[in-house]
């Protein structure tokens, strides 16, 4: 079957745009209907550009740890294109109207290719550039990029377990049908603004305009302060609320099936 460019770009709806960052919707939507277009008629599945974008990523994390203008440039040139195609693989779902059920694994995997490889890469191309740190102490650089991916990836670790174990414990209670996930859809709450934050200030949003500018202006030394500062608050932030849930909801469901043995 052929598939049309109105047929791509008619399967976003305003409403699964409106979700994305300023700079997706601005720019990376846009580049990435010409590219579903050659994808999707090629034969490509959702699940094969997300793998993929795996390659892309891990490619583009080695391209900034050279110590050399082209591969930095090369690197941050493939960075933003996995953006590209992190959008090309729900384009392509969308317009075969087909839920792949290992979709979240593939997309998900793929997504923490940024927030590991690229923030690793970040403190090795803040070493080779920096002009802020003496010499003899840039070592740290790459240490501190090291640590802000530990914390990144460790927090969504944090994260997943936490609703695994929560999803578990519904089941067990005979309460799985009320699960829902609204709080993303109250602005008050803290999971809205930190989607907010996240979206706009993380590897979807701010993050891919400025590796171009730290790589002009040779600060990548700053943007990895930053960013590592960002992540480790992140992680903190997320290790404190969710420790909290699971103790009240570990509060809640222990009387819950004190009165279920009862029964």
């Amino acid at each position: 079957m052929k598939y049309t460019f109105k047929d791509i770009t008619s399967s976003l709806t305003k409403k699964k745009n409106s979700r994305s960052s300023l700079w997706v919707q601005l720019w990376v939507r846009k580049a990435s209907f010409p590219v579903t277009y050659l994808f999707i008629n090629a034969g490509w599945t959702a699940n094969m550009v997300s793998v993929l974008s795996w390659f892309v990523i891990f490619g583009a994390a080695v391209l900034l740890c050279i110590n050399n203008f082209w591969c930095m440039l090369a690197g941050v040139i493939l960075t933003n294109f996995w953006l590209v195609l992190d959008c090309v693989d729900g384009n392509i779902a969308r317009v075969k109207k087909v839920k792949p059920f290992m979709g979240d694994f593939y997309d998900a995997v793929a997504g923490y290719g940024p927030f590991s490889f690229t923030t690793v890469a970040l403190g090795v191309a803040a070493y080779h550039t920096s002009f802020l740190v003496s010499e003899e102490y840039r070592v740290w650089l790459i240490l501190i990029g090291a640590a802000g991916a530990v914390a990144n990836v460790y927090m969504r670790l944090v994260h997943q377990k936490y609703l695994n174990c929560y999803f578990a414990g519904k089941k067990i209670l005979g309460e799985l049908d009320e699960i829902t996930l609204t709080d993303t859809e109250d602005k008050k709450s803290f999971a809205y603004i930190r989607e907010q934050i996240d979206k706009n200030f993380g590897v979807a949003g701010l993050f891919m305009p400025w590796l171009f500018i730290a790589l002009f202006t040779n600060t990548f030394d700053i943007m990895l302060v930053c960013y590592v500062a960002y992540y480790i608050l992140s992680f903190l932030a997320i290790c404190v609320l969710y420790c909290k849930r699971a103790t009240a909801f570990e509060s809640e469901a222990q009387s819950k099936m004190k009165k279920i043995n009862k029964e």
